[in-house]
């Protein structure tokens, strides 16, 4: 059984070499087979009329389970050598801790089992249901709790989500292995204190003769106990009064109750509330039902503790069927708040119990229609395009997966990226040109095609060439390139070493050690050739440390070899250039601003080139002012409170806006925007060197009036951007939710 298990693993990328994946499916299906193993070993001693101790019989049925452990294991490591094993000792922990120790434990349930029951076939068959019934358990733990993660004694650890590719041994799953370890001593010292050689059951009698046995399995149960009921402070399991408890503030507002750091103040908690409230709001008038209970939102002063205390880092995670979301603090208004409170509203027109779309009554959830509805409902734009226009993009990039796939099994195939895209432009054309009646019907029977009254193919076929007629912005295809090439999670290379090691890049940039993150590239190339990411930051160290013909010769390397999107060579070459100006060759850096000025990339980095490449035409002292305030002295750049002294000095150097709006940026950031605001409008009434300036300084000056109170200037602000057909779609549809924002909060006041 063990080999038939190893063979079917290594036939996938994902499963065939030892990690937290295949550690799960080990887990899930050996410790049922174990137990059943320790069983039939007390069964078989009784047979064969053999008086064995409960050592002896746990050590017998240990080794069977081990034996049925090691196999598929053994396979997964000559397969992990034959093909790529990314992190080996990570992935050999995962397999131990989880899957290893269940299996012993399976088995040692077993004998227990066996030596309380005299009929064979009840012992084996408890003995196989134990282990199952402990997943059904931890299904249950996943449903009735905040977290998504589970720790489970025979599975070991289920991570909950696939999107989250930093997954790695943590300390509270060490904690919860060792109080596996002390179960399992338990229950072999009862067993030696309690169980008679050759006998059917326990004997209180025998307890005399062995009173440091049944004193270390009263001692251990009370260990066990203590574990358990320290669980959410251990990071065993999840607890929506201790996670309210660690975050330590709560705000009740009109639509939303929000658990939020103590710290925070109070003027950004009701900012927030209002935020939440407004997506309710929204949500409910786009897909046309009623949120009947206040939606429960978790905002974590960070993805680490947001990991630590529900399972989830990176990933923004909603509950629909406890009306509740789980997100780490992202700035004002909040990013991800409309896409995750969309998927608690959404709960409302579907069925089941988790209330999310999907088919045999909502039991079979639809990924396609979750996040799909999620998206189409809060529409928002990413790096300047909607998702049609996104959507459009990939059309022309020939990078769209079929509808089928998307909305039926394969919706992980494809990259995130991908998939929502694809899912949430589909849903919201639909919507559009049926009504949302028929995206609820689809959402709650989990079938399009019934529906709409129209095959998939059909509607699909309808939609490109709606997508036809999707104007795109210069930039479009190349961003679109950079954003879904990316593969799928179940296809792609080492995610979770890779995402340690992007996490470890970030770190040494941040240090500002060029040696350090040069190895840190290498190591990633050595997993995947293609991550651009790494090659981009090696360009950046490599013209730090002075080997500028080396960096030279990567650039070239990353468009002419690698076909890499023009954003990452803009990146590469703006550090190329970078590089060149902290060591005063300014005449070499200057081409290179204007270049890549002209290339397609997100508007805030076009932004920057120009103000860089303006800055090599001022005097020295505006210059050096200018570069110190966005390089530093040392290439790591500046901390906030070093660029309002910058932009302060450079107001008094340069005589136009560029210094108070640089300043009034950082003051935006921290949320200041009564602060903000007025030198927003200082640097629009002198005037900024570029177009893409003017119309960012007054995108965020239109904000900061509205955060402030300033509700007037800010609906005529907006009201101009709304009316201004050269800024794009997805400027003037953020101009008219804002609006729409307004009216929600007027109608209170």
């Amino acid at each position: 059984m063990g080999l038939a298990l190893g063979l079917a693993l290594t036939a996938s990328r994902l499963l065939g070499i030892m990690g937290v994946e295949s550690a799960l499916v080990l887990g899930l299906v050996l410790p049922s087979f174990a137990a059943a193993l320790g069983a039939l070993e007390v069964v078989r001693a009784r047979q064969l009329g053999l008086a064995l101790g409960a050592l002896d019989l746990l050590a017998r049925a240990s080794r069977r389970a081990l034996l049925l452990w090691v196999v598929p294991v053994a396979l997964l490591g000559l397969h992990g050598l034959w093909t790529q094993s990314c992190d080996p000792i990570s992935g050999a922990l995962f397999v131990v801790l989880g899957p290893g120790v269940g299996v012993l434990l399976a088995a040692s349930v077993g004998v227990l089992c066996g030596v309380l029951i005299r009929r064979p076939r009840l012992a084996v068959a408890l003995a196989v249901a134990a282990p199952l019934a402990s997943a059904l358990w931890g299904l249950w733990d996943f449903y009735s709790s905040p977290g998504i993660f589970v720790f489970d004694p025979f599975v070991g650890y289920f991570p909950g989500t696939l999107y989250d590719r930093s997954v790695h041994v943590t300390e509270a799953y060490l904690s919860y292995r060792a109080g596996s370890l002390l179960a399992l001593a338990t229950l072999a010292s009862g067993l030696q204190a309690l169980h008679a050689p050759g006998l059917t059951g326990l004997r209180r009698a025998r307890a005399r003769a062995h009173r440091a046995a049944l004193a270390l399995c009263v001692l251990g149960l009370l260990g066990v106990g203590l574990l358990r009921a320290y669980g959410p402070e251990l990071g065993h399991r999840a607890s929506a009064r201790y996670i309210a408890q660690v975050l330590g503030q709560t705000l009740e507002s009109r639509r939303c109750v929000l658990h939020l750091p103590r710290e925070m103040a109070t003027a950004d908690a009701e900012r927030l509330g209002r935020d939440c409230d407004f997506r309710v709001v929204e949500a409910e008038r786009t897909l046309g039902v009623r949120q009947r209970t206040k939606v429960v939102a978790y905002f974590y002063r960070s993805a680490e503790e947001k990991r630590r205390l529900m399972g989830a880092s990176d990933t923004f995670i909603a509950k629909p069927w406890r009306d509740e979301v789980h997100l780490q603090l992202a700035g004002w208004p909040h990013p991800v708040l409309a896409h995750e409170i969309a998927h608690v509203v959404a709960a409302n027109t579907a069925r089941g119990p988790f209330r999310v779309g999907g088919s045999l009554g909502g039991w079979l959830p639809n990924a396609g229609l979750i996040e799909g509805l999620a998206v189409a409902v809060a529409f928002r734009s990413r790096d300047g395009m909607t998702p049609h226009q996104w959507a459009r993009a990939m059309l022309e990039l020939e990078h769209m997966p079929r509808l089928e796939e998307v909305m039926g099994g394969n919706f992980f195939n494809t990259s995130a990226a991908r998939s929502y895209t694809v899912a949430g432009s589909f849903l919201r054309w639909l919507a559009d040109q049926r009504g949302w009646a028929v995206v609820r019907r689809a959402y709650r029977d989990g079938d399009i095609a019934v529906a709409a009254g129209s095959p998939l193919e059909t509607l699909e076929e309808r939609w490109h060439g709606f997508l036809r007629s999707v104007p795109l912005p210069p930039e479009a295809l190349e961003l679109a390139r950079m954003r879904f090439e990316r593969p799928g999670v179940v296809h792609a290379i080492c995610p979770h070493a890779i995402a340690d090691l992007l996490v470890r890049l970030g770190g040494d940039a941040a240090a500002g050690d060029d040696l350090r993150l040069r190895e840190t590239c290498r190591e990633i190339l050595a997993m995947d050739s293609a991550n651009l990411r790494a090659r981009v930051a090696e360009i950046g160290a490599l013209a730090r440390m002075g080997e500028l013909s080396a960096a030279r010769e990567a650039l070239n390397q990353l468009g002419d070899e690698l076909g890499a999107p023009t954003p990452y060579r803009v990146a590469a070459g703006s550090a190329l250039a970078d590089a060149l100006v902290q060591r005063g060759a300014y005449d070499s850096a200057r081409p290179i601003y204007r270049r890549l000025i002209r290339q397609p990339q997100v508007a805030g980095s076009a932004r920057l080139l120009e103000v860089k490449s303006w800055a090599l035409e001022q005097p020295p002292a505006v210059r050096s002012t200018i570069f110190d305030l966005f390089l530093g002295p040392d290439s790591r750049g500046s901390s906030p409170r070093v660029i309002v002294q910058l932009a302060a000095r450079l107001a008094e150097l340069e005589g136009d806006g560029l210094g108070p709006y640089l300043g009034a940026r950082q003051l935006f950031a921290s949320r200041r925007y009564d602060l903000a605001r007025p030198m927003l409008v200082e640097a629009l009434r002198r005037g900024l060197p570029t177009r893409r300036l003017r119309i960012e300084a007054e995108r965020i000056a239109a904000i900061a009036s509205f955060a402030s109170g300033s509700r007037a200037d800010a609906k005529l602000r907006f009201r101009r951007i709304r009316a201004d057909e050269s800024r794009g779609l997805a400027a003037r549809a953020e101009a008219a939710e804002w609006l729409r924002r307004a009216r929600y909060e007027a109608s209170f006041e």
